[in-house]
């Protein structure tokens, strides 16, 4: 779908102007002193740099594991969450207290692993935002209809195709990559096939002093055994 671009002037992380459609919405950014206003437009190549995610201090949420299949358990597969926590209920009905101790300490196991996963797989969306590498957005996103962003002050943009068209705009608009992304107050939880992380958004340009700060909430789902994000919702946040 064409949509008229402007000319991007140079911006801060930061969206000012609301988007109203996925079809032909305006955005302005806004990061550290710089701005730019652009509508969704087709980029063409984006760099492909991968450098190293500022560290973030991690504040694990409560986390659930995976969903009931009673399927992948009759067949021998590895159990999930909701069929551990029967056989641990059982046996403590039953007082087989060895068995439910060995049930919650493979539970635990079960749950830190959905956690590290699901902050594995925001790491990697915010490495690719950080280096403006479109391939690696790309990849980072479930594909459909259902995917949705929500960038700082604008509306929401939905289904696969026009997420990306919003992430080409951010490689394509005169920033210098990579920026510089902190993150804080990460909190994680997870159940079943969906997992979701809060943080606060640190993000400046080279050059700059001053840092854009949002709120977002990224919420991922579990595909072909892979964590892809398929919500990301970043507000602007003022102290």
């Amino acid at each position: 779908m064409a949509a008229a671009a402007t000319s991007p002037a140079r911006a801060s992380w930061r969206p000012a102007v609301p988007a109203t459609s996925a079809s032909a919405s305006g955005v302005c950014f806004r990061v550290g002193a710089k701005r730019f206003n652009a509508r969704l437009q087709t980029a063409s190549s984006c760099g492909h740099r991968l450098t190293r995610l500022t560290a973030a201090h991690v504040k694990s949420g409560e986390a659930e594991g995976r969903p009931s299949t009673e399927e992948s358990a009759a067949s021998g597969g590895a159990p999930d969450e909701d069929s551990l926590r029967r056989e641990l209920q059982t046996a403590i009905q039953g007082e087989d207290y060895a068995r439910a101790a060995a049930l919650r300490d493979e539970l635990r196991v079960l749950q830190e692993d959905g956690r590290s996963a699901v902050l594995a797989a925001n790491a990697r969306f915010y490495a690719a935002f950080k280096d403006g590498d479109l391939v690696a957005m790309h990849r980072a996103w479930a594909k459909g209809d259902h995917v949705y962003v929500v960038h700082p002050s604008a509306g929401r943009i939905s289904g696969y195709e026009m997420v990306m068209q919003s992430w080409e705009m951010v490689c394509d608009a005169g920033y210098e990559f990579p920026l510089q992304i902190d993150l804080r107050d990460v909190a994680v939880r997870v159940r079943g096939g969906v997992g979701y992380v809060t943080c606060l958004e640190m993000v400046r340009t080279k050059g700059s002093t001053s840092w854009g700060k949002q709120l977002a909430t990224n919420v991922f789902e579990k595909v072909d055994g892979e964590w892809l994000m398929c919500v990301h919702h970043a507000s602007h946040f003022d102290e």
